[in-house]
């Protein structure tokens, strides 16, 4: 189903637990993202969960979005250039159950989202990469939490050393 004006506008609009305004767009087999400039910077979170998105691109701004949820989708690929002009304010990403495979993509993350805090990449083909959980934390530095587990100072000594290794 093409994400559309008139779907936007029918979809479930609420103030979730957290108190943020948020529009629920779940599992309507969206392919792209589109047309999302019709919801006029109003939303906290967009959850687009359970969709068939292949990208993360094509964003219209939305300063005022900072949780994006796209658990269940199938993205291999992000436009750094595209989220960090359009989403600056984007703490909370949940990228789980998605195609993601590169570190590459990973390192896009990092450049795209300087605020990003809280990321869950669990069940895509990059975690399974050595060193996947150092080389996110080393390029995405704003983290706090990378797949529901909280970012120690160890951890980020180790990323750290890492990097400059000839491994890293």
């Amino acid at each position: 189903m093409r994400l559309s004006a008139e779907l936007i506008g029918s979809c479930e609009q609420r103030t979730n637990p957290l108190g943020e305004r948020e529009i629920v767009l779940r599992g309507l087999a969206i392919p792209v993202i589109e047309h999302l400039g019709v919801t006029r910077n109003a939303f906290d979170a967009m959850d687009l969960t359970d969709n068939r998105l292949g990208r993360l691109e094509n964003f219209p701004r939305l300063a005022r979005l900072s949780c994006l949820y796209l658990s269940g989708n199938v993205i291999e690929t992000i436009d750094p250039s595209n989220l960090s002009k359009n989403l600056p304010n984007l703490t909370y990403l949940d990228l789980s159950h998605n195609h993601i495979s590169s570190l590459f993509e990973v390192s896009n993350l990092g450049e795209a989202s300087k605020k990003l805090e809280f990321l869950n990449l669990q069940g895509n083909p990059v975690q399974r990469r050595q060193h996947y959980r150092l080389y996110t934390i080393k390029h995405i530095p704003s983290l706090k939490v990378l797949d529901y587990q909280r970012i120690t100072k160890t951890e980020r000594e180790r990323a750290d050393r890492l990097s400059r290794s000839a491994a890293g």
